[in-house]
């Protein structure tokens, strides 16, 4: 059991070591990148603040203006326009100088509130705006794209060249909240020099706010023509940059599809947007999630390990969702994201494992019972000189082993065979004979109960083999089910067993019975009932219900409970009108027997005592189909004391 348990353990931490080295080397970055981009796309497009609007160099501004780049002095009327404005930015590289240059630098400082960008070459220069600006704030437009070239984050701190630059958006929003940005990293910038290296900090994940558009764009030229009134942009964050297609630098986001990029001026709005309502996502760090990926896949593991593995399917199934579900509600309600792949995996290990353990169990145990199977036949099924010793799911990795194991199970059953074959069909044979023997004595014990209980009144017990007769004829007549049919011909013989509570002054009176007799006379239906109520067998079931109901008339008026129509059970009507012919074709002592062509006009007609709707109208129409029927077994067995 150690062996087992330290074998298995080893199992598991190997497959984990691998799983989260290789999540370590980058390889699941690609599909847990795909997840966090499909996460933004089902989410859609959420509210964003309002007050950021992009002025967009579009093509009109340029059908109207002239071409790019544009003369200086719209910008500067620009910015006249835009003087209600709480923060402007300038997302167009001034880095050449131009005749038009002082005329926008008194503009940007007569602002104060303007910011003008930096950019990061792909060589780690810097190109920032001609010397005129330098007054100028500034703030830095790289945002680095993803090795699949989808932007998604932003460095707010980059130190280079022994400067610090910090993001175009987050100056802007200095601005707009009238404080200096904080660098966390700001007191390693010494060391950082020192090594003469690049260094970015303040990353932030960008949580987008819809896809292209989703900010107000106003075209650049319908400011400067003043179609706006000044007020309208009181209070307003206007970033100034370029959206005409084929000029514009666009960029993809999780939300690109179909190549609908977006400009690099509407992704710093989405950055701006993030730093004023805090909104961005928080990447949860890598450790926290191969924690949760060990600590949950262990314990689907111990689960995986006990049950089939239909439900081990199910349960990672359902796992998978849950997991794929929380993921995504961290993502659009609390801004959190926590790579789930690793998990995905980690899991889809422990599964496989857990198959494979429990695998290699069956075969073991497959062996074992194959060598007990054939000790316990004392080797005279297997002739074969092989030493057989249960070697697990590892003889089963090659062909030729897998052949040997289902080649030898295929021997042993055929040999077993003949000999199975044998003592199965003489032990089916002595069953059969038992259950009939059985069945024949059961039918045969109720017979002679019944009979025992009927000569009492009449002497002999033709009565209740000729009931049972005349029962199975109707229900068969009546199309009734074959179990039905057997059923009824052996438990309405068992009508009248009541009547062996019945005293004898009472039950043989010759002359007609009193009220107050006939009153105890009725209670034969309840004394029946209760003799042979409480069994589980269907024949004492059905003559139970049959024995209590017998006298029950489907207008209402028998006893003992009055029942009426369908409320009677089928097999009592049945009965009802069987044990009315032979009781009217039979000697009593209180009258004559009746011939058929007499009985059936009673029953048909009625007299004082007997009326047809007292029956089944069904019922009375099978008997009168086949009472040709009844006369022939009253005929027959009318002296017999033959059996059913």
């Amino acid at each position: 059991m150690k062996k087992r348990f330290f074998k298995i353990s080893l199992i598991i931490i190997i497959g984990y070591a691998f799983i989260l080295f290789t999540d370590y080397l980058g390889f699941f970055e690609g599909i847990n990148n795909y997840l966090y981009d499909l996460s933004f796309r089902l989410r859609g497009s959420i509210k964003h603040d309002e007050r950021i609007l992009i002025a967009a160099i579009d093509e009109k501004t340029l059908s109207e203006l002239g071409k790019w780049p544009l003369k200086r002095t719209y910008y500067s009327n620009l910015l006249d326009s835009l003087n209600e404005a709480s923060a402007i930015g300038l997302d167009i590289i001034f880095s050449e100088a131009s005749e038009d240059d002082l005329s926008l630098a008194e503009s940007i400082k007569r602002l104060g509130k303007v910011v003008l960008p930096v950019y990061v070459t792909k060589t780690s220069g810097v190109s920032r705006p001609s010397e005129v600006f330098s007054f100028a704030k500034t703030g830095h437009i790289h945002v680095e794209p993803d090795t699949d070239e989808i932007t998604r984050k932003v460095f707010h701190h980059i130190i280079y060249d022994n400067n610090d630059l910090y993001s175009f958006a987050s100056v802007i929003y200095n601005i707009v909240l009238g404080k200096e940005f904080s660098s966390r990293f700001y007191d390693a910038k010494d060391n950082i020099l020192k090594q003469n290296k690049i260094f970015q900090a303040d990353l932030m994940n960008i949580n987008f706010y819809g896809p292209s558009g989703t900010f107000e764009h106003i075209s650049f030229v319908d400011i400067i023509e003043n179609n706006y009134e000044k007020d309208f942009f009181r209070n307003k964050i206007v970033l100034v940059g370029l959206t005409a297609s084929g000029l514009e630098d666009r960029l993809i986001v999780p939300f690109t599809q179909q190549r609908d990029t977006m400009p690099g001026v509407e992704v710093h709005a989405n950055i701006l947007n993030n730093l004023l309502d805090k909104n961005f996502i928080t990447i949860i760090d890598e450790k926290i999630s191969w924690f949760l990926s060990i600590i949950i896949s262990s314990a689907l593991f111990l689960l995986f390990i006990k049950i089939e593995e239909k439900k081990s399917a199910v349960l990672l199934l359902v796992t998978f969702c849950l997991i794929s579900l929380l993921t995504y509600m961290f993502f659009i309600y609390f801004h959190f994201w926590i790579r789930p792949f690793v998990l995905f995996t980690s899991l889809c290990f422990v599964f496989i494992t857990s198959y494979f353990l429990k695998l290699d169990e069956a075969v073991k145990k497959l062996d074992s019972k194959y060598i007990s199977i054939n000790e316990k036949l004392g080797n005279s099924l297997d002739t074969t000189k092989e030493k057989i010793t249960p070697s697990g799911f590892v003889s089963f990795l090659t062909p030729k082993s897998i052949n040997v194991k289902v080649n030898r199970l295929i021997n042993l059953e055929n040999k077993y065979e003949d000999h199975l074959e044998t003592i199965v069909k003489q032990r089916t044979e002595d069953l059969s004979k038992a259950l009939l023997m059985i069945n024949e004595m059961s039918n045969e014990m109720i017979m002679r109960l019944t009979k025992a209980a009927e000569s009492r009144e009449t002497g002999t017990g033709e009565h209740i083999l000729r009931i049972g007769m005349y029962a199975r004829e109707i229900a068969k007549y009546l199309k009734m089910s074959e179990e039905f049919v057997e059923l009824i011909t052996f438990a309405s013989p068992m009508h009248d067993i009541g009547k062996i509570g019945i005293p004898d002054n009472i039950l043989l009176k010759k002359s007609e019975l009193n009220t107050e007799e006939f009153d105890i006379m009725k209670t034969h239906t309840v004394i029946g009932e209760k003799i042979l109520s409480g069994s589980l067998h269907p024949k004492i079931v059905m003559s139970s219900s049959i024995a209590l109901n017998h006298h029950e008339k489907w207008d209402g008026t028998g006893y003992p409970r009055g029942l009426k129509g369908s409320d009677i059970p089928i097999e009592a009507r049945i009965v009802m009108i069987c044990d009315v012919y032979d009781a009217m074709r039979s000697v009593r002592p209180y009258k004559p027997a009746f011939d058929h062509k007499t009985t059936l006009k009673i029953i048909t007609e009625g007299d004082d005592r007997l009326r047809p709707n007292h029956f089944d109208p069904e019922v009375l129409e099978a008997f009168l189909k086949i009472s040709s029927v009844f006369e022939d077994i009253y005929k027959r067995y009318k002296d017999s004391s033959l059996v059913i």
